[in-house]
């Protein structure tokens, strides 16, 4: 980790996926401006709240009615982590897509 590989070793394909991300995201960075630093600032505490809030309500909902099923359980976890990036719920019966209900 932090080190270069050695010399005539192949990369595995996710590796490097994974460092052609880190060093897009890292120029990206280092270009913007103050207001897009501010803004991705504040969406980033904006969603570690609302993942705070969120798993606080599960977890007294939980103590007070007892746990529900474990699927159900992963749907709410999973909503509460939801960053807003794309889409991640699965296409219901009308091709609506929609997240799970709280």
């Amino acid at each position: 980790l932090g080190e270069a590989p050695p010399a005539g070793v192949p990369l595995d394909p996710v590796v490097s996926l994974f460092l052609r991300r880190e060093q897009r995201e890292q120029r990206r960075e280092r270009e913007s401006s103050l207001a897009q630093r501010l803004r991705r600032f504040l969406r980033r505490k904006f969603f570690i709240f609302r993942r705070s809030a969120l798993m606080t309500l599960i977890a007294l909902r939980n103590l007070a009615l007892g746990r529900p099923s474990p699927e159900r359980l992963a749907q709410e976890v999973t909503f509460a982590n939801w960053r807003g990036e794309e889409e991640a719920w699965p296409e219901t019966s009308g091709g609506a897509q929609r997240g799970p209900e709280l």
